[in-house]
């Protein structure tokens, strides 16, 4: 007698598998013969969700390779803009239902992480940064369109408490390459649409009387000032954080596209904010009074040939061949006298978040694209009055105050890099984005359980590519005690 080796739910699960296989070709038939696509497109998305469940049950359990992969995905498709409209357009199309399904997936993360580690105990400097943004969700309801800024908010407050629970549970060099992870394939994503979808990829701008694109890069980042930063935060967290060697070609693999998108963004300002963090690792590094006095002379002499030839240096730095361009700081110091007279009139709780969207737009001294006061600080003070600015102020100095305790010097030049970059643009403020994201690293960095993130040296980043078998694969994780 010969013995079976079929287990007894093969026939179940063999008669299961026959009736689903008839149904789809039967489904797959009869939709063909109408010429109706709908029932095959529920087919298809039906046939993927044990495999969506399962992926998400491994990430929502934090299981190390499935949130890693989760957490790039989480943040390039919050993060990326697939379409053009009018900043005045606030109707809800495909891509806000993608962006509202990623929100909630990473605050139904957050709130699995939060949950797991409910009794161990955070950082002072972690309740401060909480209180700044549970004082944005309630002052919420006073903004010009509540409901929008509420869940605006919403999405920053768990962004927050998501980048700070990957840092806590994976590390922050894992986090550090979830973020140069993103940002590549987000740059990478800009070059196609740059030279592919112009309408898209290009900021666009009035050139003899027509509203056409120009050389200047936007690609998926919605702004080509949003581009030249995002892009210089993926090259110093490759340069500063990562453990690549610049021997290697995959170091060049992740920068060259990185710095392509921050030159053909035309950002000034981001290059100039990367040059001075730079040159402060560079100074922290040693010989500090050699350096500072070789600095200083170097400023001298540029002193000096700015005194003679300023408005011909200041001509060939703008880009529509005039000086005021500079000195004005391209209209912003119109924006921000306005800005400042209006928070005059309310300046406890200033305007509620998001509010500026709404307000300066139509104001009769400023135009059309004045949607946010370009400048950091000023919308903090124009959103959250008085109180917000020194809570926020507050969280970053004591921030500040850890990482120079902890001589935490590449996470220091980051702060540099924000502090000046925020003199003339926003940072937080409107739905999530890959700045907000990558702003919220600089305190998950150094306030995560984790081993402090001090030099490239002393604390190597892991690869973003360890689990594609390109760079040496590391140990699981466990979580911190």
């Amino acid at each position: 007698m010969v013995v079976s080796n079929t287990s007894p739910l093969s026939v179940p699960l063999l008669a299961a598998l026959a009736v689903l296989g008839t149904s789809a070709l039967t489904i797959f038939a009869v939709a063909a013969a109408e010429g109706d696509a709908l029932p095959i497109a529920i087919l298809l998305a039906a046939m993927t969700l044990p495999i969506v469940f399962l992926v998400g049950a491994q990430t929502l359990v934090w299981n190390e390779r499935y949130a890693f992969y989760a957490a790039i995905v989480i943040l390039i498709l919050q993060c990326a803009t697939f379409r053009v409209r009018e900043i005045s357009d606030k109707s809800i199309d495909l891509q806000v239902l993608i962006k509202l399904s990623v929100i909630a997936s990473f605050v139904a993360l957050a709130m699995s992480a939060t949950v797991r580690s409910w009794a161990r105990r955070g950082k002072s400097e972690v309740s401060l940064w909480l209180c700044f943004f549970l004082y944005y969700l309630a002052i919420s309801s006073i903004s010009v369109q509540p409901q929008i800024s509420f869940v605006e908010n919403f999405s920053n407050f768990f962004a927050f408490l998501y980048i700070y629970n990957i840092s806590r549970i994976m590390g922050t060099k894992n986090l550090a390459s979830i973020i140069i992870s993103a940002c590549y394939a987000l740059c990478l994503a800009s070059i196609v649409a740059y030279f592919f979808i112009p309408q898209l990829g290009r900021m666009s701008d009035w050139v003899n009387g027509v509203f056409v694109p120009t050389s200047r890069l936007t690609g998926v980042f919605g702004t080509a000032n949003a581009a030249g930063a995002a892009a210089s935060i993926g090259i110093m967290l490759t340069v500063l954080f990562s453990n690549i060697s610049p021997r290697r070609p995959l170091f060049y693999m992740l920068i060259v596209p990185m710095a392509f998108c921050l030159i053909v963004s035309n950002n000034r300002m981001s290059l100039a904010a990367m040059g001075i963090s730079f040159f402060y690792v560079y100074l922290m590094r040693g010989h500090i009074a050699l350096k500072l006095a070789i600095a200083l002379l170097l400023l001298a002499i540029g002193a000096l040939v700015f005194v003679s030839f300023g408005d011909t240096i200041m001509t060939g730095l703008s880009r529509s061949g005039s000086a005021d361009e500079i000195t004005s700081g391209t209209g912003r110091t119109r924006i921000w006298a306005v800005v400042i007279d209006l928070w005059l009139q309310r300046p406890l709780f200033g305007y509620g978040p998001g509010s500026a969207k709404f307000i300066l737009p139509v104001h009769p001294m400023l135009f059309k694209a004045a949607a946010h006061p370009h400048n950091m600080y000023l919308s903090v003070l124009f959103a959250g009055g008085l109180v917000g600015i020194t809570l926020f102020l507050t969280s970053l100095v004591m921030t500040l105050r850890r990482a120079w305790a902890k001589q935490a010097h590449a996470v220091i030049a980051l702060v540099i890099f924000y502090l000046i970059y925020g003199v003339t643009e926003p940072v937080l403020g409107g739905m999530v984005s890959f700045l907000s994201f990558s702003f919220y690293v600089i305190p998950c960095f150094l306030l995560s359980d984790q081993p402090d993130p001090r030099s490239r040296a002393s604390q190597p980043a892991k690869s973003p590519f360890r689990y594609l078998g390109l760079d040496t694969p590391t140990a699981s994780w466990k979580p911190s005690s």
